[in-house]
């Protein structure tokens, strides 16, 4: 398999009282080139938990740290590797908005987007593209309902792709109650992929590159939805 230096992904969705995977320890083993930081995010109740750092994962004992506190049900993680803003903490995935948290691979073109934005959606807090995306994601969601929403928001990047610069807009979201995934990619090399684990610990994950057995590729324009109240998915695709 061809070893991509992108941003990589994590996402999981866990079964009521379930340990946390290991598989969100060994995560930060992919920051080998992905050294522009790390993001942690999880909802505990209704409250929407993050932790941010702009050292690579595999020197940062705080992610260390930062995976022990991670209560379930809903994870996303992200490591970076820095393509667009430069090396702060508001650039540094997830990002959030309200109950909403979001992560990101791949890059937009960022003024084909924002033009877009109206209202609340133009505050950003820091300069990247993905931040861009997410609120422009958002704020079509708000709009037109979660899925039709996204549907929308989708077929307009897929126009700015034929013209533009965008290799990809793989992301995992939360609002806290479902996790969503998508996969769309243009150009290069980003990936995603899932592993809906069916044994004594039960959990759905997602990442960028599989770790070990039993991890499915998403196809292009392939969404899930996951209820974290059951780990019921929804699966579809969105495509121009």
């Amino acid at each position: 398999m061809r070893v991509s230096y992108v941003c990589k992904l994590f996402g999981a969705v866990l079964a009521q009282h379930e340990r946390i995977p290991e598989e969100l320890t060994k995560f930060r083993y992919f920051a080998e080139r992905d050294k522009d930081g790390w993001g942690l995010a999880h909802y505990k109740g209704n409250h929407l938990l993050i932790t941010k750092s702009t050292r690579s994962a595999l020197l940062d004992r705080k992610y260390v740290t930062a995976v022990k506190k991670v209560e379930g049900p809903l994870i996303v993680a992200h490591l970076r590797f820095m393509t667009r803003g430069n090396l702060r903490k508001v650039n540094t995935h997830p990002f959030t908005f309200d109950k909403y948290v979001f992560a990101h691979n791949g890059t937009v073109d960022i003024s084909s987007l924002a033009d877009y934005l109206r209202g609340k959606y133009k505050k950003l807090k820091g300069t990247t593209d993905s931040e861009v995306l997410f609120h422009f994601l958002i704020q079509s969601m708000e709009k037109y309902g979660n899925f039709m929403g996204l549907r929308k928001a989708v077929k307009e990047i897929s126009k700015v792709a034929r013209e533009r610069h965008v290799t990809s807009i793989n992301f995992l979201m939360s609002d806290g109650m479902y996790l969503y995934a998508y996969k769309r990619v243009y150009r290069g090399p980003n990936n995603l992929f899932y592993n809906n684990k069916k044994g004594f610990y039960k959990s759905i994950l997602f990442a960028s590159r599989p770790m070990d057995e039993g991890w499915t590729e998403m196809e292009n324009g392939e969404f899930l939805m996951i209820d974290s109240r059951d780990l019921s998915m929804v699966k579809t695709f969105i495509r121009e």
